[in-house]
């Protein structure tokens, strides 16, 4: 019914349904996130606060506000970020507004149907993830958080995980991020012809990490992804963007088997001159027939004519950041 009528409904502003059963602090709610996903709001009493008790990559439970007749009334505000798991949440909501009908209040009943519900809402996998594949990771999400202190909107120029060629973009403006941990190499791995060929009209920036294991380092997935999803503007998108770099829960052991501590960063403009190889420099701008994959690697120590200022990647951060 939500999904038919697609107009928000006042005071909320948000599509929502108010159902018949009540907690101490009003009735409870179905709504839809700004995606359409299944949400529930449960209404909180005078200084109850949500609990962090979630499952990550399948529920996000942040506390809302509304107003409602002149006064800002608090919802635990829960909303199904896993496409997959939308008739599981429909059972687990359904559980919840059961034990608020019998008398429990919204956060005990949330609490105790995330326990009962915790297996059939985790999507997590035993299977170890690829070092580099998590390096990679840390080194996006660092720079996702810099760009999140400009604008709690920055989340939506992380581009890569959704299909774009280059990791971070803004109107004329892309950002490459290439993050090793082998200290004091110079050589960066690129995939494919695309990835340092500037957007049209645009300008190409190639930012190297260089990342230190450290055991118990403060940079991790898991620091860093909570880190950021507490400054987006909206967590669920964040939450889909994680979930299409093929991070499903930030959490989990696999993706944290390792931390790190930032060792260095170089900064450089891609333009003509800096070692590359694009599709523009072959023969009719096109890759031949029967090649479908490249990957080469540039030693950056003959790119130092391409560095630039610290000044100068903090202006290109901040217009990374700029996004509506």
């Amino acid at each position: 019914m939500l999904r038919i009528n697609d107009s928000p409904v006042e005071p909320f502003g948000i599509r929502t349904m108010p159902l018949s059963v009540r907690a101490p602090a009003g009735r409870l709610r179905l709504a839809l996130g700004p995606s359409g996903e299944p949400r529930i709001l449960l209404p909180l009493a005078y200084r109850e606060l949500a609990s962090c008790v979630s499952v990550p990559g399948s529920i996000s439970l942040t506390e809302s506000h509304f107003f409602l007749e002149g006064r800002s009334v608090s919802f635990a505000d829960m909303t199904c970020i896993s496409d997959s798991l939308a008739s599981v949440f429909g059972e687990f909501v359904d559980e919840i507004i059961a034990r608020v009908e019998k008398g429990s209040s919204c956060l005990e009943a949330i609490d105790s149907t995330i326990n009962d519900f915790r297996s059939l809402l985790s999507e997590s996998s035993d299977s170890e993830v690829d070092p580099s594949e998590v390096i990679g990771l840390v080194g996006e999400l660092l720079v996702l958080n810099r760009l999140l202190d400009h604008s709690a909107s920055g989340w939506k120029a992380w581009r890569g995980p959704s299909g774009d060629r280059h990791d971070f973009r803004n109107a004329a403006i892309s950002l490459e991020v290439k993050s090793t941990d082998r200290v004091g190499k110079s050589d960066i791995t690129i995939n494919g012809l695309e990835q340092l060929e500037a957007p049209s009209g645009g300008n190409l920036y190639l930012l190297r990490i260089e990342l230190e294991p450290v055991h118990g380092g403060a940079l991790s997935v898991a620091s860093l992804a909570f880190s950021a999803i507490g400054k987006s503007d909206d967590p669920v998108g964040l939450h889909k963007v994680l979930r299409a770099a093929g991070c499903e829960d930030f959490q989990s052991a696999r993706w944290n088997t390792r931390s790190f501590r930032l060792n260095s960063e170089s900064f450089y403009e891609v333009k003509d001159g800096f070692p590359k190889l694009t599709s523009a420099m072959l023969l009719g701008g096109v890759r031949p027939a029967g090649l479908f994959s490249v990957k080469y690697s540039v030693d950056l120590s003959f790119a130092c004519d391409f560095l630039q200022s610290n000044e100068a990647y903090r202006s290109i951060e901040l217009g990374l950041s700029q996004c509506h």
